[in-house]
């Protein structure tokens, strides 16, 4: 089916909000536009390969020639590359990789078909361990928390192949900090590297993993698609590892009501029987107002430039189907492979 893309007058789509900012709401206000931010690389193509060449490149981009099953000569620019240490799960630095040694590569999705061929690589692997497979570098698509709250999650990732349940114990870290990390930093749209042993054969499949390693979260951008085949006028956005979507557009286009409230900078969300309420500058969601429970969902409401954002993950909560697919979130219809919406 062919998409449709909403050509209405953008203004009348974006939630305006009086005279008050952002910044003066003690609200982080980001001043990137969303053009100007790299497009999402959900599922980066990842292989084995053989260093032949490393150009260490000072205030540079830095550059590594590899071989691959696939390419002879691969060449790999390095801009926010991850580079780690698959078996102890740190950090490593360019001046690490020579020439001969083997590696694991994550790379984007497009190959320049120069000669040689070129690419930004996404993630670096060194010290292979003979034997374990490297950590897969994956986006959390969906997160599940079992309803006798025993302190695991469960995440929907690899484009929805994959069911990885993080447990309590789960050794989780942050990639390169000292800080403390645990599975709540895990959301919608955060990138993390992860480390488990087999694979149940189900579909999707299912695994257990023995160790997360949550690298710093790059900003990016992304399409919304309501219903298959109704492409948003505005992308959302990755921040924080986080993705935040456009308030207004994405739930009028749900067909909910959306009313704003500038005496106490909220928004009124309605669609049948069912209500809730935004706050700016609260990290606080419900499925209904009369149900009285909210959850945080790691990032709170703000406003930029007359336009609301909030986590994609708000709309799980009211019972729509939100998938994230090949770099595009996809609202109000159901997929294969996907979380069940809380109730």
């Amino acid at each position: 089916m062919k998409r449709k893309f909403l050509s209405s007058m953008l203004a009348a789509a974006l939630l305006y909000v009086g005279s008050f900012s952002a910044g003066a709401m003690g609200v982080e206000e980001v001043s990137v536009p969303n053009k100007q931010l790299p497009a999402l690389q959900q599922s980066p193509a990842g292989e084995y390969a053989t260093v032949l060449e490393m150009q260490v490149k000072s205030g540079m981009e830095s550059v590594m020639t590899v071989k691959t099953d696939m390419y002879d000569r691969l060449v790999m620019r390095f801009s926010n590359t991850l580079l780690m240490d698959t078996q102890t799960g740190t950090p490593v630095s360019e001046t690490d990789i020579a020439a001969g040694d083997k590696v694991f590569v994550y790379y984007a999705d497009y190959v320049m078909e120069t000669e040689p061929p070129q690419t930004d690589a996404a993630a670096v692997l060194v010290n292979l361990e003979d034997g374990h497979a490297p950590a897969r570098l994956l986006t959390a698509e969906a997160i599940q928390h079992p309803a006798e709250e025993d302190g695991s999650v469960t995440i929907l990732t690899d484009n929805g192949e994959l069911l990885l349940t993080v447990q309590k114990d789960t050794d989780i870290r942050p990639l390169g900090t000292k800080n403390i990390a645990s599975a709540d930093d895990i959301h919608m749209g955060t990138r993390f590297f992860a480390w488990y042993d087999q694979v149940a054969l189900s579909e999707p499949g299912q695994a257990v993993a023995t160790r997360i390693v949550i690298p710093a979260q790059q900003g990016s951008r992304f399409a919304i698609v309501v219903e298959g085949d109704m492409v948003l006028p505005l992308d959302g956005r990755v921040e924080q590892g986080i993705l935040m979507v456009p308030v207004r557009t994405a739930a009028e286009a749900l067909g909910y009501t959306v009313v704003w409230n500038g005496e106490n900078e909220s928004i009124s969300l309605k669609k049948g029987e069912r209500e809730t309420l935004l706050v700016l500058g609260k990290d606080q969601y419900a499925a209904d107002i009369r149900m009285g429970v909210a959850m945080a969902l790691g990032a709170a409401p703000y406003e930029v430039d007359g336009v609301s954002w909030a986590p994609a993950e708000f709309f799980s909560l009211l019972g729509e189907s939100v998938t994230l697919r090949a770099g595009e979130l996809h609202l109000g219809i159901v997929r294969n492979n996907q979380l069940p919406a809380p109730n």
